[in-house]
């Protein structure tokens, strides 16, 4: 099965709020979501559909992320969930 990757650059502090709402609408793909990333010479690799994993993670402004999804529906998740982060700039 092949996967998905895009990176990008979170453009500000992304909140609890919006951690959460990114989380509930992963939970609608079939596919695995996940975002990789380092902060503060730390790397997390975090299930997207997990509203723990997102909550417990500070994303914040200049944070360069690997998105990637694997799945039947990999191609859509990644368009939406991408689209989604990039709303919150």
């Amino acid at each position: 099965m092949t996967m998905r990757v895009h990176e990008f650059i979170i453009g500000r502090d992304l909140q609890r709020s919006d951690l959460s709402e990114i989380s509930a609408k992963s939970s609608h793909f079939i596919s695995d979501i996940t975002i990789d990333f380092e902060l503060e010479h730390k790397s997390f690799h975090v299930d997207v559909k997990s509203l723990l994993g997102m909550l417990l993670v500070p994303i914040k402004a200049g944070t360069s992320i690997r998105l990637l999804t694997r799945g039947k529906d990999e191609e859509e998740a990644m368009h939406f969930i991408f689209a989604l982060f990039e709303s919150y700039r």
